[in-house]
């Protein structure tokens, strides 16, 4: 047990000594120096929506991210997301990403290195006079992590809209699909998000966002009912091209009770 728990952390540590060097690389030699905003609004940054906003065309992007989970009656574990994003084309930025994760119990300590995920945002329109700014998503995640089988994909509707001075209202729609399931296992998972932002102390100052969502989705397994997620968080600006970001998630049971969890989030993006 503790040989395992020492290669695990050590697989996290090698990650984390390995980060620095790339972005500190890429930073040198990069064309251009750009502003990451805490305003704009990425998928478990901290909650899970996005806003309809693409990031600067030819922009870059590292999103690092950490979440303790603690499910009721099991295990408590760990996640962690590194994601990049590029602006390729106006309007529409690309996004390659992998999740590991590790869980721990009396056993044993397993570290999964999790999957590896692609996707593209395009954003139609930005918002004017009454009509919202809509964008499209799709992510396709392949099956490199443990035990994982078959390839999912999620396509993500997007709308946001300001509603008063600052505040802002963000639907996601998700189809989810899934190529390898088991018996009484959805192949396709629909689910609705309804975000919230809002810049604090503006028009004062303007370096800090709150987040809340209500989520809906179906169960994975087909005899359970629909799961209920709430969430808040805060994005903050910590420099010109930095933004930190804290928050805190609810899986709220349906039917079968036994997908009840929290969800401790941070996460650090930055732009170059």
């Amino acid at each position: 047990m503790q040989r395992l728990q020492f290669y695990s952390l050590a697989k996290l540590g090698a990650i984390a000594l390995l980060l620095p060097s790339v972005v500190a690389f890429t930073l040198i030699y990069s064309d251009r120096a750009m502003a990451s905003d805490h305003n704009n609004l990425d998928a478990n940054r901290p909650l899970n929506f996005d806003d309809a906003e693409s990031i600067g065309f030819r922009e870059q992007a590292l999103d690092l991210g950490a979440a303790l989970i603690i499910p009721e009656g099991k295990s408590v574990g760990g996640e962690f997301e590194i994601e990049y994003l590029y602006g390729f084309a106006p309007n529409t930025h690309f996004n390659i990403g992998i999740d590991p994760s590790i869980e721990s119990d009396n056993d044993e300590t397993e570290f999964n290195i999790g999957d590896l995920s692609i996707g593209v945002l395009h954003n139609f329109n930005r918002e004017y006079n009454n009509t919202p700014a809509f964008a499209l998503r799709g992510d396709v995640a392949f099956p490199t992590g443990n035990d994982s089988e078959g390839v999912d994909f999620r396509l993500r509707g997007i709308a946001s809209k300001t509603v008063g001075q600052s505040n802002r209202l963000h639907l996601n729609l998700d189809a989810n699909f899934a190529t390898a399931t088991e018996d009484e296992e959805r192949s396709f998972v629909p689910g609705v998000i309804l975000g919230y932002s809002r810049p604090i102390g503006y028009p004062k100052t303007f370096t800090r966002t709150f987040l809340a969502e209500v989520g809906v989705k179906a169960s994975e397994e087909e005899n359970d009912g629909a799961v209920v997620s709430l969430g808040v968080g805060m994005r903050q600006q910590i420099g010109y091209q930095s933004v930190l970001d804290l928050g805190i998630q609810g899986d709220i049971a349906g039917e079968s009770g036994d997908s009840n969890e929290l969800r401790l989030v941070a996460g650090y993006s930055f732009a170059f």
